[in-house]
């Protein structure tokens, strides 16, 4: 636990430089998807072989790296393992690099501040008292702001594909016809529910502008444009739509607080029709007895730091806010 910052930066540093990204596409003469210690050097810029060997050792025992002496000099060459080929190359579809990095970058020096968080109760942004939810209304008039929103749901596209492909599996909506992606982000969800659902499903991602830009990007890449769209909705100044059967909520409501998540579920529920109508909700949930797990636990703990109300909340809590 306590040298879990040496894990992170090890990580952190690997996914900057691209390095598994550049294995997968190098070839070897005998056609090998690996690399000598001296070509990993070349590409992360560094020029003594002294911290190189120290940082490819670090990757193979996090296996992120492998090794292996092919060469005819007996020379110990890298390359990728299953979790860095499949997670990490930035050519496949479930690279969560994107999110990696946004972690490091938005994060990593925030929770160096979470004593702070703590005795203050208030988000410890890069300007005093900033908080999540501000990004949004930033986004509306700063440029930079609404690129930095962006590059967050190109980011969590990769990590929501999994589970985006399983919420069209487990749910069945044979008997549904149309589904509002609250807060839908890169439109995964909808795209893959509708996907796996061509012959009755249609969905509309329901966000702010630029995200919903970077929805409209990917919907065209899976040519559902005619199946899927967006709309620019502010959750609790705006109507949702009223010809939806099925509204789906991922990792929203440890957004906020209790009362506001109230407000937005009853807007929610009463645009729903009374018959067949279906709220789904994707959160990073604790158990009953507050004990874990660790990666919902932990999120409470980045809410803190990210806003003034947000945190983790139980099945039981959730159940209650719905009734």
């Amino acid at each position: 636990m306590a040298t879990g910052n040496c894990v992170c930066k090890s990580l952190t540093s690997v996914v900057g430089w691209g390095i598994f990204t550049n294995i997968a596409r190098y070839h070897t003469d005998n056609n090998a998807k690996s690399m000598t210690l001296r070509e990993l050097q070349k590409i992360i810029g560094i020029e003594k072989s002294r911290p190189a060997d120290a940082f490819a050792t670090a990757l193979e025992s996090l296996r992120l790296l492998k090794a292996n002496k092919d060469n005819n000099d007996g020379e110990k060459t890298f390359a990728n393992t299953e979790v860095s080929s499949i997670f990490l190359d930035e050519n496949k579809p479930t690279y969560i690099g994107d999110v990696i990095s946004m972690f490091d970058e938005r994060l990593y020096k925030r929770w160096d501040r979470l004593s702070e968080a703590l005795k203050t109760n208030k988000p410890v942004g890069e300007e005093q008292g900033e908080d999540i939810e501000s990004i949004f209304d930033k986004a509306k008039s700063n440029q930079e702001e609404a690129e930095r929103l962006q590059k967050f749901t190109h980011a969590m596209h990769g990590i929501s594909i999994g589970p985006a492909m399983e919420l069209a599996k487990y749910v069945d909506f044979s008997n549904h016809r149309r589904m509002m992606d609250i807060g839908g982000g890169s439109g995964v969800y909808a795209i893959q529910v509708v996907a796996s659902n061509p012959n009755n499903m249609c969905a509309v991602v329901l966000d702010s502008k630029p995200v919903c830009q970077v929805a409209d990007q990917y919907i065209l890449q899976y040519n559902l444009q005619d199946k899927v769209q967006t709309k620019v909705l502010d959750f609790f100044k705006d109507r949702f739509p009223n010809d939806c059967d099925v509204a789906f909520l991922s990792h929203v409501i440890h957004i906020f607080d209790r009362d506001k998540n109230i407000i937005l579920l009853k807007k929610i529920h009463d645009s729903l029709p009374s018959k067949n109508g279906m709220i789904l909700i994707g959160e990073w949930l604790l158990n009953d007895e507050k004990t874990g797990p660790i990666p919902s636990a932990l999120m409470g703990l980045t809410m803190l730091i990210e806003n003034t109300g947000g945190r983790s909340y139980s099945y039981s809590e959730l159940s209650s806010m719905l009734t």
